[in-house]
């Protein structure tokens, strides 16, 4: 879940199974954390990011409920060798369908944060996607992805053996009066997915949605493609018995025709924005937000060893195994005096963790982040991410989705900041 709906996170009250149900997996020691010298890069964010959409730049066009803000975005680079970005396009951080449908509590909360007056926005935001056949020198204008009767956040990708690409999204409608969502389960947050056989030049007309044991679900990516040629997506939600949010991974083997959920964990403190990967021997490993919990999973999935933390508060973590083994970690960073979108990296599957302190990450830049990535075939990462979160009302009008270039140091010192293909 995003920082602001975070905070006005849904509550139920009745009880049904927890995804805890196997036998209990010994916990393994918290990951240290090698701090090293000089890792930063030398070269400053200012001097390789661009924008990708933004005032002036490639703006979608009109559409009713669209008032300025895109974010929540995520690239792939298909095998053709031309380059996806999908992203939530809008009137603010939530671009909730009209009429609104929260508390009467929330939504003045929401005003005095910034929520536009007046909007009229029938389906609320939409997926868009935008295309670069030169290696993301040049990018086509957005069109829309999906369009459903809510908002349409976090579009992320996968391509499988046989071309067909996956993308998930998770609809979001408002908030239920009193966060009681078994009163009214119209108003819970959904994932759904379509699919293209066309390298996403056209998409599945109507989205499936997941099903999962949750009062609601989310997700915001990546998805995995795991090394037999099945798929895997990480989901955050609530339980019937309430708080916290836990953790589930489902399986699909038919390309996305119907998922399988393999099993899940929790703790004593939510876990969201759950991102999965799978290391180089076949083992899994999982984090979440807020406070950087981290599991493994040696059975693809299906049990999983309890969260231990390690000292990072992060938000929007993203796992990419890299092609030489390194495991990176791409995240919003909640550690004093040192925010901004930021990134850790392991050599040994997440045990342990090498970093410029012991609470934050090498910076990526100093902006709201939601940072997501892709490798390129040098062994860089061409890396997307907002600017702002939209929160206030002028952000959110002129917000916009940058993109820069990463790579880890060959001694693995640090990293090293590059212009992005368009700048």
């Amino acid at each position: 879940m995003n920082p602001f709906l975070a905070t006005f996170s849904l509550i139920a009250v009745v009880g049904v199974r927890s995804l805890a149900a196997a036998p209990p997996l010994a916990k393994p020691a918290p990951p240290r954390v090698h701090v090293v010298e000089n890792g930063e890069s030398k070269t400053p964010p200012e001097a390789c990011r661009a924008m990708l959409v933004g005032p002036g730049v490639n703006q979608p066009d009109p559409f009713p409920g669209y008032g300025g803000f895109v974010g929540w975005e995520s690239p792939i680079r298909l095998r053709n060798g031309d380059w996806l970005v999908g992203f939530n396009a809008g009137y603010w951080h939530a671009s909730a369908p009209t009429p609104l449908r929260y508390p009467a509590k929330s939504l003045a909360e929401y005003h005095k944060l910034g929520l536009p007056e007046g909007i009229v926005a029938p389906t609320g935001g939409r997926a868009m996607i935008m295309r670069s056949t030169d290696q993301g020198r040049t990018w086509s204008k957005p069109v829309t992805l999906v369009d459903t009767p809510d908002d349409d956040r976090h579009p992320a990708f996968v391509e499988l053996r046989d071309g067909t690409l996956l993308c998930s999204f998770f609809s979001y409608p408002g908030e239920p009066e009193g966060g009681d969502l078994l009163k009214d389960p119209s108003l819970a947050a959904r994932v759904h997915f379509v699919r293209s056989m066309d390298g996403g030049r056209t998409w599945e007309a109507k989205p499936r949605q997941l099903k999962t044991p949750f009062l609601y679900d989310e997700t915001d990516g990546p998805l995995v493609r795991l090394r037999d040629g099945s798929a895997l997506v990480a989901v955050n939600g609530r339980a019937r018995s309430g708080p916290p949010d836990q953790a589930a991974v489902l399986r699909t083997t038919n390309r996305g025709r119907t998922w399988k959920l393999l099993g899940g964990t929790h703790t004593d403190h939510d876990m969201q924005e759950v991102t999965v990967a799978e290391l180089p021997g076949g083992e899994l490993v999982m984090m979440a937000r807020p406070e950087g919990d981290i599991s493994w999973s040696q059975d693809h999935g299906h049990t999983w060893t309890p969260p231990v933390t390690f000292g990072f508060r992060l938000f929007a973590p993203s796992l990419y195994v890299l092609r030489d083994g390194t495991l990176l970690c791409l995240h919003g960073s909640y550690a004093p005096g040192h925010g901004g979108l930021r990134v850790i990296f392991s050599r040994d599957g997440g045990r342990s963790w090498i970093a410029p302190g012991k609470d934050h990450g090498f910076l990526v830049d100093n902006a709201y982040g939601y940072g997501k990535a892709m490798e390129l075939p040098d062994g860089s990462l061409f890396i997307t991410y907002l600017a702002t979160g939209g929160h206030r009302s002028g952000d959110a009008k002129s917000n916009s989705i940058r993109c820069l270039g990463l790579r880890v140091r060959a001694d693995y010192s640090g990293i090293e900041l590059l212009p992005a293909p368009n700048r």
